[in-house]
């Protein structure tokens, strides 16, 4: 009887390390088979020669249990502070990535204050507590800065995140930036890209046969009502990554519904097409994104 129950244990925890070597391996393919896609997310820069520090300084402060914000001031005086969701399909990204710090230099040197954050990852978390966690910066950035309005911008699944927010629960803020954000979630898997299917359906613990519903219930597009924030779209229509269909009915439903949002394509775009193309389209995108959150719907 021992041997049985001895025999069965064995066979448990070599199941157990089967599995996660399975697992392991996959997650090491789709993370190989991404390569282009992870360098230039890393170490990828707008087209612009800007000011390494433009900031007069920078402050990071624990918004929450184990989690940072900083705090880039502008040298000239701000009225308006920009909280900043990087991307990385949920379960990657950090605050301080090159790209991310390019696109923080930018903001701040045409004078806004920018608060950048890291959240949960959902590999280990349900994506509820990581949208907990930006209503948690939201919460602390508006107490630290009650004279400043606030926008929210987002890249990839940080727009995904700052979108659902601001739709779902309707917090105060002036504007809503989204750069090639899944607005449905099923959309990603109308993609070739297999880091973005692993990555949903990592963050979601579901495949969307079988639950539908939860890619529906975590969609910012299945939030849209009318008297929200103008909200920005901006995506490649070459992205491989996350359809661009994606925000163009996200704009179309928008509008639809009687709010101001804008859709920003660029013909020639893949998934973080702003830090690899330096053509002229892709500054004037830029360009018109410090216009919009400005408050000038350049119509």
């Amino acid at each position: 009887m021992n041997l049985k129950v001895s025999f069965k244990v064995v066979v448990y925890v070599s199941l157990l390390i089967f599995s996660f070597l399975n697992f392991f391996i996959a997650f090491l393919i789709f993370f190989l088979l991404q390569i282009p896609f992870l360098r230039r997310s890393l170490l990828g820069k707008l087209p612009f020669d800007l000011e390494k520090k433009p900031w007069s300084r920078k402050i990071s402060y624990k918004y929450k249990e184990n989690l940072w914000l900083d705090i880039y001031y502008p040298k000239t005086d701000s009225n308006q502070i920009i909280l900043f969701a990087h991307g990385g399909g949920w379960i990657s990204g950090y605050r301080r990535q090159p790209n991310n710090i390019s696109w923080y230099r930018y903001l701040v040197s045409k004078g806004f204050t920018v608060a950048t954050i890291d959240y949960r990852y959902g590999y280990l978390n349900d994506i509820e507590l990581l949208v907990e966690d930006i209503s948690d910066a939201y919460k602390f950035v508006s107490e630290k800065f009650p004279k400043l309005k606030i926008s929210l911008m987002g890249l990839s699944a940080g727009g995904h995140l700052a979108l659902y927010f601001v739709l779902k629960y309707k917090p105060k803020v002036e504007n809503v930036v989204a750069y090639y954000t899944p607005c449905d979630l099923l959309d990603i898997w109308k993609s070739p890209s297999l880091f973005a299917k692993f990555a949903v359906s990592t963050t979601l613990k579901r495949l969307p046969n079988k639950s539908k519903d939860l890619y529906i219930k975590y969609s910012p597009i299945s939030y849209v009502d009318k008297n929200l924030p103008p909200i920005l779209l901006v995506h490649g229509l070459k992205d491989k990554v996350v359809p661009f269909i994606s925000s163009v009915r996200m704009y179309k439903k928008l509008r639809k519904m009687g709010n101001k949002a804008k859709l920003l394509l660029h013909p020639k775009g893949d998934h973080g097409f702003e830090f690899v193309l330096k053509d002229d389209k892709t500054r004037e995108i830029l360009e018109k994104t410090i216009k919009f959150l400005r408050g000038d719907l350049y119509d």
